[in-house]
């Protein structure tokens, strides 16, 4: 009997490995989803949705789907321990942000992971996988050989994949299989999160709160519903047994409701890391998620960092798989990524570094330093774009940044970007605009499938990149790959071209 095959084994079946298996159906290949839970794990954790990873949601079919499990957030603030702003930020009811979505949504995970589960069965060749532990891999020439293992039963079986993304988690058994260093960046923090169903109207902050307790930080997230987050920093000497004792719990939350207000969901002590991978690629083998990065909880990064991890990869196997490119754009992905990953956990860690320095402040310690001030909600410090890779040389300001959302007119219609592009390269350029290409160059873009879009009416974000380029190349993520002169196109169509097959 002939084993499975198929063009890509997802080992774990957590959001990042979930929505790899959905953008894998959107871009045509098949994939299975091997996870060792029979269901998703029922408590809440990953908090929010940042915009650009609600756009890719969105691109991956799913976003609509979980819209019910999710709650736009108002803000996020640090305050004294007498709760007045030490500095924040509030959110408009209803503002989007040049990716086209709300800056923030609170999400209930348990619920977002369920339907994007649900979206899977729309692929034929999709496969979720329930009950499955991956005990092996072996990579050979074309695939990776993966010996897997019914919970229930005990029984083993073997199947193949032209590529393994391992999405396991920060234990990760594909990473330590592949022998792959796991680095701390320098932050190891234990706190006790709680989180809390409401079962009557309690008045409590609107606002994502950091609370610069001298005694203790504490951390407060609104959730959608009912649902409330409370996380207090442990103290040397406290045990994760008495912080997690129902009494101790009830204790810590006194300044905020009673036990007559709501029923404990969770309380567990958890270690807050700051780790990252050597490599986020091995052969045919790759990780994505927690499984290459470990965040701190503190700007809500962990499931967005692994969301666009996936979002980076799928679509370059897609690309190689249909012969539309090299197997070398596959390197980028680490390239692309691991400095992404490491700015972003960086962050975290600083923001985290900034509610103790302000704590300590208040117990006679000196002021934070006004670098270390830029990692607060509503501070200067932003994030850095995509700045190696697989991005043009030379090719203007707006390199290595999303495509601001806009609408455009193409052959297939007239509407917003990702919509009518889809997951496929795009020459953009202002209307009335004439793209001027060869034969050869017009017979390269039809074979990686390209898009050639106009805008319309270019206005906000979109007018200062058609202001700065007369036309940009977008890749399928929606990053711009180069922008040159309307005269200057075909050279940077030939730059892909290398750039795709060397």
């Amino acid at each position: 009997m002939q084993n499975a095959f198929y063009d890509v084994a997802i080992v774990g079946g957590g959001p990042t490995g979930v929505v790899a298996a959905n953008l894998c159906g959107i871009h045509g290949l098949s994939a299975v989803v091997l996870e060792r839970a029979l269901d998703v794990y029922d408590l809440p954790r990953a908090a929010v949705l940042h915009d650009d990873v609600q756009r890719i949601l969105h691109n991956a079919g799913v976003l609509e789907a979980i819209w019910p499990a999710t709650a736009e957030m108002a803000g996020a603030e640090f305050v004294d321990a007498s709760w007045r702003r030490i500095i924040g930020i509030e959110i408009p009811p209803g503002l989007k942000t040049g990716n086209g979505f709300w800056p923030i949504l609170n999400i209930r995970q348990p619920d977002v992971e369920r339907a994007m589960r649900g979206c899977l069965g729309r692929y034929e060749r999709i496969e979720l996988c329930t009950g499955q532990e991956v005990t092996a891999l072996t990579e050979h020439g074309d695939g990776v050989d993966l010996e897997v293992r019914d919970v229930a039963s005990g029984a083993t079986r073997t199947l193949g994949a032209r590529w393994v993304i391992g999405c396991d988690g920060a234990r990760s058994g594909v990473r330590k299989s592949c022998g792959i260093g796991w680095h701390s960046l320098g932050y190891d923090c234990e706190w006790l999160v709680i989180d809390l169903e409401l079962s009557r109207s309690v008045e409590l902050p609107q606002l994502c709160q950091q609370i610069c307790d001298p005694d203790r930080p504490v951390t407060f997230v609104p959730m959608p519903g009912r649902l409330r987050r409370w996380e207090f920093q442990l103290k040397p000497g406290e045990t994760a047994a008495e912080m997690e004792d129902p009494q101790r719990v009830w204790q810590l939350l006194a300044p905020w409701l009673s036990p007559d207000d709501g029923a404990i969901v969770r309380a567990v002590v958890y270690r807050f890391h700051a780790t990252i991978a050597e490599t986020f690629r091995r052969g045919r083998i790759f990780l994505a998620g927690d499984a290459a990065h470990q965040t701190p909880p503190f700007m809500g990064q962990g499931l967005c960092t692994g969301v666009r991890d996936a979002d980076n990869l799928i679509w370059k196997l897609a690309m190689v798989q249909r012969g539309r490119a090299a197997d070398s754009i596959l390197e980028t992905y680490t390239a692309e990524r691991r400095p992404l990953a490491v700015a972003m956990v960086e962050h975290s860690t600083n923001t985290g570094k900034l509610i103790d320095a302000w704590a300590a402040m208040a117990r006679g310690g000196p002021e934070p330093p006004a670098e270390l001030q830029e990692y607060a909600y509503g501070g200067s410090r932003t994030l850095p774009d995509l700045s190696a890779g697989l991005l043009a040389t030379g090719g203007g300001d707006w390199v290595g940044q999303l495509l601001p959302w806009t609408d455009v007119q193409g052959a297939r219609g007239t509407g917003a970007f990702d919509d009518i592009v889809g997951p496929r390269w795009a020459i953009v350029s202002s209307a009335g605009l004439e793209v001027a290409i060869d034969d050869d160059t017009a017979g390269f873009l039809r074979h990686i499938d390209a898009e050639i879009v106009t805008v319309p009416e270019p206005q906000g974000a979109i007018l200062g990149v058609l202001l700065a380029n007369e036309v940009v190349i977008v890749r399928p993520d929606h990053i711009i790959y180069g922008g040159a002169s309307r005269r200057g196109l075909v050279a940077l169509v030939a730059q892909l071209r290398t750039d795709l097959t060397r």
